[in-house]
């Protein structure tokens, strides 16, 4: 019979035999709209190319991709789907080679999946294939350490792939590879070699956080990664924890659910702001491990999930908004655990998994808020001027009137904060966009009297 993710990860060594027919779903991606479970927002599914569970998920520019996994027999098919937020549509793809455990990550026109491990043939993989959103090709590359069970995150022009196990070694990594759009590969270590952890990056900060190793040591480590610098430091979550879900947006930093270390499911939410270096404490409406994570239009998502036993699969959608601080609920369609996750834009997006019955799923849920494409809307009777717009080097942001004490924060084009500053009575700033990747940003300006948002982009 199909092994359960949970198995899966108790008895890592074994390898997965079943006589069962392979479920392919059709390759002709079709949008239906479910329902509109509130007034601001609406789902909407798609298919994917064949059904999967234990996939990766990550985003870059105008594109996001469902990449590896495993269906309902031994050998995992080297499956990516790709969604364009542009045209809203979805193709299928491939990836180098078929496996589980991989981690996903994005920034700019690249999205990469490295890692991962294909336990038909007992194998461990070092693989990264990388996606350029701009013509829709793949490379491939190596990690410097095979490995599976590892966690990507990504934050100003920097992707890092941290952690990971090889089993069949009975081996922990805390081996970090660190790619840089401008300078290429170069590697750093974890604190604490682990597998399981959760990673996310906001503002010019990257946090990996929880995690187990080979003896079952449940850790509450985070290791965060400075980009502007290259420096490592260490903090601890609230409760130490594993296969917990993170994701990013605005300046928190966002680690919820998991498994403690008495083997349960977690509702704990331990939030990290990237300005202040502060940590806060919060909660999901239900203990829930092996959840989905995302970010989209000013909104951190935590879905789906397994309670505490194999069969308890929930559809629940626990949703954080940055601004308001405020909770919402909602619900998938179809509970799922062990899917992925991952927003673009105004849009969250997850797929695959396995029921409450361990059947891996085909199917995409996509939450849809309103407004434009990254949830950032341009403010009626702009306040500032952008000169040069497009940029290149340099851009200059001139206020019509000058501002006492204010913040300027830049976005990409996912909502990801990559850039901030404090305006002290002044009416002129100046961004260095050299470092850049070419393509759309969203400029805010605030203080305690209005928010003002004008589009930048990066030639």
């Amino acid at each position: 019979m199909h092994h359960h993710q949970s198995d899966y990860f108790s008895n890592f060594g074994n390898s997965k035999k079943s006589n069962m027919k392979k479920t392919i779903l059709s390759a002709l991606f079709v949008i239906v709209l479910l329902s509109g479970h509130s007034l601001k927002a609406q789902w909407t599914a798609a298919v994917m190319s064949s059904t999967r569970s234990m996939l990766a998920a990550a985003s870059g520019d105008n594109q996001a991709i469902l990449a590896g996994g495993i269906g309902l027999i031994s050998i995992p098919p080297a499956a990516a789907d790709v969604y364009n937020a542009t045209t809203t549509l979805w193709t299928a793809s491939t990836i180098t080679h078929g496996r589980v455990g991989l981690a996903g990550a994005g920034v700019g026109s690249k999205i990469m999946f490295a890692g991962g491990s294909d336990d038909n043939i007992l194998l461990v993989l070092d693989n990264i294939d990388i996606y350029n959103t701009i013509n829709s090709t793949w490379v491939g590359s190596s990690l410097s350490v095979a490995r599976t069970m590892l966690a990507g995150a990504s934050a100003g022009s920097r992707i890092l792939f941290a952690g990971g196990t090889n089993p069949y070694l009975n081996m922990t990594y805390n081996t970090v590879d660190i790619y840089d759009t401008i300078a290429g590969w170069s590697s750093g270590v974890l604190s604490v070699p682990r597998f399981g952890l959760a990673g996310a990056g906001a503002g010019n900060k990257i946090l990996f956080a929880g995690g187990t190793n080979i003896a079952g040591t449940i850790f509450n480590t985070v290791d965060i990664y400075d980009v502007t610098n290259g420096n490592w430091t260490t903090d601890t979550l609230s409760i130490a924890r594993t296969y917990c879900a993170a994701a990013a947006c605005g300046n928190k930093i966002m680690i919820g659910g998991g498994t403690d270390v008495n083997g349960q499911p977690s509702k704990v939410v331990d939030i990290y702001d990237v300005v202040t270096g502060a940590w806060t404490v919060d909660s999901l409406s239900q203990e829930r491990t092996f959840l989905s994570a995302g970010a989209a239009g000013g909104m951190i998502f935590f879905a789906g999930g397994e309670g505490s036993s194999m069969s308890v699969v929930y559809n629940t959608v626990d949703i954080y908004d940055t601004t308001s601080g405020s909770w919402n609920i909602d619900s998938l369609t179809t509970a799922r655990a062990h899917a992925a996750a991952t927003g673009i834009g105004n849009k969250f997006i997850i797929g695959g998994g396995l029921n409450s019955s361990s059947f891996p799923l085909g199917s995409i849920e996509i939450y849809t808020i309103p407004g434009t494409g990254t949830g950032i809307q341009e403010s009626a009777g702009q306040q500032f001027e952008i000169s040069p717009n497009p940029a290149h080097q340099l851009a200059e942001i001139k206020l019509i009137n000058p501002i006492a004490n204010g913040m300027l924060e830049v976005f990409d084009v996912t909502g990801q904060l990559i850039y901030t500053a404090r305006i002290v009575n002044s009416d002129r700033v100046t961004l260095n966009t050299g470092s850049y990747t070419k393509g759309v940003y969203f400029v805010k300006i605030s203080d305690e009297n209005n928010v003002l948002t004008r589009k930048l982009i990066v030639e």
